[in-house]
């Protein structure tokens, strides 16, 4: 697994991109152990030039590259569990990242990707929660209903139940490195994406962490602009629904 110890030093003033240039190294040694055949394509001379956007359009290559070659062979993508999981938690793009993410969700499983995703909430570095979190939003199973009506009623597709009750034990899991990740961070702009998985709630929690419950809303209360979302929330958003045309009855 990876070892998600970090020194944060000088946090402060972190912004996306942070992570990058370990995101890069970690497609290039994956893409260059599975023998791709890879070429960064050239740009135009306009876009060639600007660095940080060449640096961009590489990375989007290479992570679209080995998806697709996770995607088709299941057997390395099993092999190379931890370090692809390793690198989704360096991934800063909040919607390409799902790209790393659904083949390992087919591979090894949901339980084994959101297990992973909760030990890097808990002890990762600040940058690391922050992908983990993100992350974690196309790890959930979706709760499929047939029509407005069934949402309504709350009444979702078997097989899509079934899929959300196999992990529902780590969204308490999940709620709860949130919520201590929140409490022990100092740093605000974590917190505002900490703030994503859990709620003040404390029927949401066992007993031995009420009085973190009661802290969180204090340092949300403290900063009520900020942690708006936080303070409002009635749900602890994390699950997703969809509806759709059943057909998994």
């Amino acid at each position: 697994m990876l070892d998600t110890r970090g020194n944060d030093a000088g946090m402060d003033a972190w912004a996306d991109c942070d992570l990058a240039g370990e995101f890069e190294r970690q497609l290039d040694d994956l893409l260059a152990e599975l023998n791709s055949d890879w070429v960064e394509p050239e740009l135009p001379p306009r876009f060639a030039s600007n660095e940080p956007f060449r640096r961009y359009h590489r990375r989007n290559g290479m992570r679209w590259q080995l998806a697709c070659i996770l995607r088709e062979r299941p057997d390395l993508a099993a092999t190379l569990a931890d370090r692809v999981l390793a690198a989704v938690v360096c991934d800063e793009d909040v919607a390409a990242n799902r790209q790393l993410i659904e083949p390992m969700l087919m591979t090894v499983g949901r339980r084994s990707v959101q297990e992973y995703l909760i030990s890097v909430v808990t002890s990762g570095s600040l940058r690391q929660r922050v992908c983990a979190v993100r992350a974690w939003y196309w790890s959930q199973a979706t709760l499929v209903y047939e029509s407005p009506e069934a949402l309504t009623s709350r009444k979702p597709t078997t097989v899509s139940q079934a899929e959300d009750d196999e992990v529902a034990d780590l969204r308490a899991w999940y709620r709860a490195a949130c919520l201590t990740a929140f409490v022990e961070c100092d740093h605000n702009a974590t917190r505002e994406w900490l703030a994503r998985g859990f709620i003040l709630d404390e029927s949401f929690y066992p007993p031995n962490l009420h009085r973190r419950v009661a802290r969180a809303r204090a340092i949300a209360e403290a900063d009520p602009v900020r942690f708006k979302g936080l303070l409002s929330k009635t749900t602890d958003g994390t699950n997703l629904a969809a509806i759709r045309p059943g057909d998994d009855r």
